[in-house]
């Protein structure tokens, strides 16, 4: 059941993997919403250490070139650990496809960087008001793509260099020991990778992740 009167946003957590790009934006912020906590991390995994009780979160994740590049989206990770937090994502304009997949992963804001802060401030302003948010330009940018592109977009496109490498040892048969010694990563890294993929792609076993590596399924 829907809870009528859900406790409101109380804190801000800005996610950056550039500790003086997210210091930066938590001082501006901090200046803007003032009533709100605006605390800043590098990942998930650090924030997890602080303990601190955050209650009703809105997540900003910046979206950098190492994006996803340790497996797992931070998205992915950011539910797994608060599973009603609101995201928003501020970074580098990406794939129309990767903005759709995100949204149905549950985000609620996109933005490019190439915004300037006000527009920040009202994307912030409109999901904390419980709607979603997409600058005007990228609106109309995603709008002609689906136009251009529904029928063929392919799912096997949502997934990033490295997982789409681990997600063809899969395909194989290979077990996470055999593809660890492959890649030279831990097989926790790549427990990691397989539940990002299998979570992105909306499977839950190898069968389905063949048939639409070989396929391009929809």
């Amino acid at each position: 059941m829907t809870d009528p009167d859900p406790q409101p946003i109380s804190t801000i957590v800005i996610l950056d993997t550039h500790p003086v790009i997210r210091k930066g934006l938590a001082r501006l912020l901090e200046s803007n919403f003032e009533t709100m906590q605006v605390i800043e991390a590098k990942n998930v995994a650090e924030l997890g250490l602080a303990g601190t009780d955050l209650g009703r979160v809105l997540f900003i994740i910046i979206m950098n070139s190492d994006f996803e590049e340790d497996g797992t989206s931070p998205v992915f990770e950011v539910k797994a650990f608060n599973q009603a937090a609101s995201i928003i994502l501020y970074g580098e304009q990406t794939q129309p496809e990767l903005v759709i997949s995100y949204f149905k992963s549950g985000i609620n804001g996109y933005l490019s960087k190439h915004k300037d802060l006000s527009e920040l401030i009202t994307c912030i302003n409109t999901v904390v008001a419980g709607k979603r948010y997409v600058s005007a330009d990228h609106m109309d940018f995603l709008f002609g793509y689906l136009i251009e592109n529904y029928r063929t977009l392919k799912k096997k496109d949502l997934l990033t260099p490295r997982q789409n490498e681990i997600a063809r040892y899969l395909m194989q048969g290979l077990f996470t020991s055999s593809i660890a010694e492959q890649t030279g990563l831990h097989i926790s890294t790549i427990s990691t990778f397989k539940a990002a993929i299998f979570s992105k792609l909306g499977i839950d076993n190898i069968l389905k992740l063949k048939q639409i590596l070989e396929t391009g399924g929809n």
